[in-house]
């Protein structure tokens, strides 16, 4: 192969796979429903990092939906079957844990679990289904992508 072919040949094999590992690596999720509003609107796109390292308190993230049963502590759904949340982390392992949150808890969030909270007041989040397993959480939001049809 010659020096300029392979040139040419070497930028479209890194940009194929920088495209396959974003592919891999980033999501896009559309918001239904008001449990994040003021902050997120149904239909607003969000950008997801899928990846299950620790989330710090403030980030946004997707969730699995708890079952209406057993909660966060119930088994967990085969994948894409129970649905999503998109909630924000309050507290992560080692944080105190809100007295709002649901169940009898330790004094600090254990590891491997978050503390989960929507924008909106009556949003299903901790206080209802307490400490939610990080491994049920699918990524977390980078940014706004688009916004969904609100008015004003």
């Amino acid at each position: 192969m010659s020096r300029a072919l392979g040139r040419a040949v070497l930028p479209a094999l890194v940009a194929g796979a920088a495209a396959l590992a974003a592919r891999h690596l980033l999501s896009t999720v559309t918001v239904r429903g008001g449990s994040m509003t003021p902050t997120l609107h149904p239909g607003d796109v969000l950008l997801v990092l899928r990846h299950r390292r620790r989330a710090r308190p403030g980030r946004i993230v997707v969730v699995q939906r708890p079952d209406r049963h057993a909660g966060w502590c119930g088994p967990a759904a085969p994948s894409g079957g129970a649905g999503w949340y998109v909630k924000r982390v309050v507290a992560a392992p080692g944080d105190p844990v809100p007295a709002w949150v649901a169940g009898d808890l330790p004094g600090r969030v254990p590891p491997g679990m978050l503390v989960l909270r929507g924008d909106h007041p009556r949003s299903e989040d901790s206080k209802q289904w307490g400490l939610c397993p990080a491994d049920r959480m699918y990524g977390v939001v980078l940014m706004r992508l688009r916004t969904g049809g609100r008015v004003g």
